[in-house]
């Protein structure tokens, strides 16, 4: 299995609405471009797969090209699954058996996890990880590229499975710590601000006092 790894990253410019309540536009921007460096830098480690960046994003792109990821532009600007379908078509174009994707906003990952996760049972087509809440998909791992047919969005984690049945291909879930945490919503801040790892992003939302601002944006748990 020779595996090549896509990480599809909108543009910091128009990411993270839903974090308009506690953060203002600038300082949206400034989160993804942090959060997008981190996971640069963990894939930047994985020297022996393919390393792809998909964007639409110049700056983006530029800042791929420095941590030795090759850059990709995303023709469609259609969502996550048709920029990583885009990727995984590139990577298969390039002789690539497998691909991984991962999306540019879950900075804690390390690059152990994400060793553990190319490896991770070879045999299996299809091999997911799931974020905190189990609905959607922070690690989609496909043998081949393009396996199933990507659904990326709302529900994502059960959709793919879904997917994997329909096209009678093999399955499992592999829960990993850094993959479960993305800062879509005011609560996933709080979440993540209670992961015990020190990164930049961290950094940044104690500077700017988020995680305060997001505890008292998010409702309480009935």
């Amino acid at each position: 299995m020779t595996l090549a790894i896509v990480v599809p990253v909108k543009s910091p410019r128009r990411a993270k609405h839903r974090l308009e309540p506690v953060l203002s536009e600038p300082e949206r921007e400034q989160l993804a471009g942090v959060m997008a460096r981190e996971v640069f830098a963990a894939v930047s480690t994985l020297t022996t797969y393919g390393r792809f960046v998909i964007s639409d994003d110049p700056d983006i792109l530029e800042e791929a090209r420095r941590f030795g990821l090759e850059p990709l532009i995303d023709r469609g600007g259609q969502g996550q699954s048709a920029a990583v379908r885009q990727g995984f078509a590139a990577a298969w174009e390039r002789g690539f058996t497998a691909a991984l994707t991962i999306p540019g906003d879950v900075p804690a990952v390390t690059p152990q996890e994400l060793s553990d996760l190319c490896t991770y049972r070879p045999e299996i087509e299809v091999l997911l990880a799931p974020d905190r809440e189990r609905l959607g998909t922070n690690g989609l791992r496909l043998v081949p590229p393009h396996a199933i047919t990507l659904r990326f969005g709302e529900d994502s984690f059960s959709l793919h499975q879904a997917e994997a049945r329909r096209a009678n291909r093999s399955f499992a879930v592999r829960n990993v710590e850094g993959l479960r945490y993305d800062l879509d919503r005011p609560d996933d801040v709080v979440a993540f601000m209670q992961l015990s790892r020190d990164t930049a992003t961290r950094r940044l939302l104690q500077e700017l006092g988020v995680a305060d601002r997001a505890v008292a944006s998010t409702p309480p748990h009935a």
